[in-house]
């Protein structure tokens, strides 16, 4: 296990860590369905949530790649939820893109968070996401330039939980790895990834969230960033 404080980076994770994916995700896939001509039902929508988290899953995993993910979730989706519509799976994927990458909502206190973190440590941005839409919201938000680094797996061809994109992170960041906590809110990928690194680990859990049984835990456990800024002046070291 890497050592614990001080530290001096901090690599982040986006979706449900600093931006709120679930809202985004929403909104995005509303107008995506409305101009295929479907109505967003929640009947369609927990089936694109169901086929859009198996489809995560098996990206983590390197049995399909990004490209694949994007189109054949629809693919599926309409496959099975409207089998009469002639909507290309593509067009629908890149109109999805499109839109969720104007979806900037931050998840309460993550900008000022953010700024008084950068104020004190290196950050890196760390996310599986995919990088047009990663790097819109990154751009539309104004965080970006609170970010030393930014990992896309998209971009550098490692997806997490592989503990390389770890370490790629603490290397973009000039940093030792036991001088960087990983931040993230899904054990499976941010925790145990960091984990196989070495390296130090942050849940933000959600309310509800529950710790996977028999899944090793993390070194802190917060409810959200502004609660890792409170924690920041006793973990980290500021002579960088």
């Amino acid at each position: 296990m890497a050592g614990l404080p001080p530290f001096r980076g901090f690599l982040i994770d986006a979706d449900n860590t600093i931006f709120d994916y679930d809202r985004a995700e929403h909104e995005a896939l509303a107008g995506t369905l409305a101009e295929a001509g479907l109505e967003p039902t929640p009947a369609i929508r927990e089936a694109y949530r169901r086929i859009n988290d198996g489809y995560w899953r098996a990206f983590e995993r390197g049995t399909v790649t990004q490209e694949e993910l994007k189109v054949e979730r629809f693919r599926q989706l309409l496959a099975e939820e409207a089998p009469g519509c002639r909507a290309d799976p593509a067009a629908v994927s890149r109109r999805y893109l499109s839109m969720h990458a104007m979806q900037v909502h931050l998840l309460p206190h993550a900008a000022s968070a953010i700024a008084d973190l950068a104020g004190r440590a290196a950050l890196g941005l760390a996310t599986n996401g995919i990088p047009e839409v990663q790097r819109g919201r990154l751009e539309r938000s104004g965080l970006a330039s609170w970010f030393r680094t930014v990992l896309i797996s998209g971009e550098i061809g490692i997806v997490k939980p592989d503990p390389r994109f770890f370490l790629l992170g603490a290397e973009r960041l000039s940093l030792s790895p036991s001088d960087v906590l990983c931040v993230g809110d899904v054990p499976a990928t941010d925790i145990r990834g960091a984990r196989a690194a070495g390296m130090a680990s942050c849940w933000v859990a959600a309310p509800g969230a529950v710790w996977p049984p028999g899944e090793p835990g993390p070194d802190y456990t917060i409810r959200d960033l502004r609660a890792l800024a409170a924690l920041a002046p006793a973990i980290i070291n500021e002579k960088l």
